[in-house]
């Protein structure tokens, strides 16, 4: 008995994994549209203008010129 239901929760497991996989595997694909690619292109170079700002050298350059880390946005 307990061997059917350790088989079952394998199964189960098994099926569970593809389905997510699955689902992942098609949430991660390219937009179509042109609309979607440019928002993903915005947020893309927004994450990277963050990453910038964060790294040491830029932290302590807004310590020293008091914090005004307003930069123009990229066109």
């Amino acid at each position: 008995m307990a061997e059917v239901v350790a088989v079952l929760g394998v199964l189960f497991a098994v099926v569970v994994f593809l389905i997510v996989k699955l689902t992942l595997r098609s949430r991660r694909g390219q937009t179509d549209n042109f609309d979607g690619q440019q928002i993903e292109r915005e947020h893309s170079a927004e994450a990277r203008n963050i990453r910038a700002a964060n790294t040491s050298v830029a932290v302590h350059n807004r310590f020293i010129d008091g914090g005004n880390d307003w930069r123009p946005r990229k066109r």
